[in-house]
């Protein structure tokens, strides 16, 4: 008998077809409370900026809104940019969260760089090229949450909330096996994004796994805890799925092939005309996204936990309306949860 799999949310924050960002926040609050309803353990958002379709600059502030809104669910900012803020400035920011919603948050850190224009705004030093020193940020962010400075740390005097416990709990997002080694090393949980690098998951998990190693880090963090996050859209019938699935195979693709980021999130015949036709599924054994019905769906989760040991996995979704994304959900929680 397959392990019960414990499942999560990451949620983009984007614009219903026609919406505005102001109800797309609204429809993020409605599906986290959602989302509880129907049992998800975690509800995470992402952080994205200047990106037209989507309504999440700011992750650390609207976690604050969810967290809100909800009683139980776990909120997780998935993650912070690390390399556009200082990690003291980013701690603060989770350490409030943290005491304001105990036990409640996952403080996700990642980076991007990729050079665009709204990556140079974010800078302080606009004309400077910051160094990649992620390395050094994470040890330093995770420093100021669990009031584990290094002793050699120029910051060793200051605390962030010192009458207050440690947290919230630190994750690593990684799509790499390098980063899912830096967790391992930290002694902290892997959330590993299999929508970025899904060829890369077995195997970084696998290595987080072998080289993990309890640190102060994360305290009650004692084995291995990894998360493995995927693209996912489903419906009741194969053929619904891959018809609602056009849209999202057709923002990342153009993105991807041509740098073409588009102004607003195509209906399905929209993409279907953007791309000259209806995509064909993937039949990886780990593809970018797990389109099908719940039992299909389930089944592919179910395989992917005997070969990784991974029982946690987040879903993430591009559906052009709240009615459809609610829809998706509720389907997969009568079907796994």
């Amino acid at each position: 008998m397959s392990p019960r799999l414990r499942l999560s949310i990451l949620d983009a924050m984007q614009k219903s077809t026609g919406g505005t960002s102001g109800q797309a926040m609204q429809d993020t609050i409605a599906l986290a409370q959602y989302a509880e309803e129907l049992g998800y353990h975690r509800f995470w958002i992402v952080e994205h900026h200047a990106t037209p379709f989507e309504a999440n600059p700011a992750p650390e502030v609207f976690a604050t809104a969810l967290a809100g809104a909800t009683r139980s669910i776990r909120i997780g900012v998935g993650g912070i940019l690390l390399n556009h803020y200082s990690p003291y400035k980013a701690a603060e920011w989770m350490r409030t969260l943290g005491v304001l919603f105990p036990g409640r948050i996952d403080a996700g850190f990642g980076r991007a760089r990729i050079a665009t224009l709204a990556d140079i705004a974010l800078r302080r030093l606009r004309e400077v090229e910051p160094p990649d020193d992620q390395d050094a940020q994470i040890r330093e962010a995770m420093g100021w949450l669990s009031h584990q400075l290094d002793a050699d740390s120029p910051f060793r005097a200051i605390r962030i909330m010192p009458d207050e416990p440690a947290g919230p709990m630190p994750w690593i997002l990684a799509a790499s096996e390098g980063s899912a080694l830096r967790a391992a090393r930290y002694g902290i949980p892997l959330a590993f994004s299999a929508f970025i690098a899904p060829a890369l998951a077995a195997p970084a998990v696998t290595a987080y796994q072998r080289a993990f190693t309890p640190s102060p880090y994360a305290a009650g963090v004692s084995e291995p805890t990894p998360i493995i996050a995927l693209r996912v859209i489903v419906a009741e019938t194969k053929e619904e799925a891959e018809y609602l699935a056009m849209p999202v195979r057709a923002v990342f693709k153009l993105r991807r092939e041509k740098n073409i980021l588009l102004d607003a999130w195509p209906t399905p015949d929209e993409a279907i005309a953007l791309l000259g036709g209806m995509v064909p599924a993937e039949e990886a054994d780990w593809p970018a996204y797990l389109v099908g019905t719940p039992r299909q769906v389930r089944s592919s989760l179910a395989r992917m936990s005997a070969q990784t040991g991974v029982t946690a996995f987040m879903l993430q979704e591009f559906l052009p309306t709240l009615a459809l994304r609610k829809r998706q959900y509720h389907l997969i929680a009568q079907e796994m949860l």
